[in-house]
């Protein structure tokens, strides 16, 4: 046998191992939110968001492994936006558990941000809401 008849053995092998070094991800739940965790997740949201202010309850991502953000419309003094139509789609994101590590992943592109303040439990519902 010569190497290019091992070849496509070769890749076959690589791509099986490679399958089974993929992490174990699963739909999470922040599990006891803290001041540092809440303000980690702002800061990651607001990151997202490229510095702009964003507001999330309390008890974001401690009942549901989505978290949906609007973005804050412009508006004039009786309260419609200031051009009369909204354009911004609300980002959509999920918290997994990837391994041991909470992330954040943002659905629009798969932006993946680590959340190493916050304590994260698989979401007992299985699939993200």
């Amino acid at each position: 046998m010569t190497a290019a008849d091992l070849a496509p053995l070769f890749v076959a092998v690589l791509l099986a191992a490679c399958g089974s070094l993929a992490v174990d991800e699963r739909p999470a739940l922040i599990s006891m939110p803290t001041e540092r965790s809440r303000g980690e997740l702002l800061g990651v949201v607001t990151s997202a968001f490229n510095d702009r202010s964003v507001a999330l309850a309390d008890d974001a991502l401690t009942r549901d492994s989505v978290l949906i953000v609007e973005r804050r419309e412009a508006l004039d003094a009786q309260g419609r936006t200031l051009d009369g139509r909204a354009r911004d789609v609300p980002e959509h994101f999920k918290l997994v558990l990837r391994g041991s590590s909470c992330e954040l992943v943002r659905e629009s592109d798969g932006h993946r941000w680590r959340l190493t303040m916050t304590d994260c439990v698989p979401n007992p519902r299985g699939a993200a809401d």
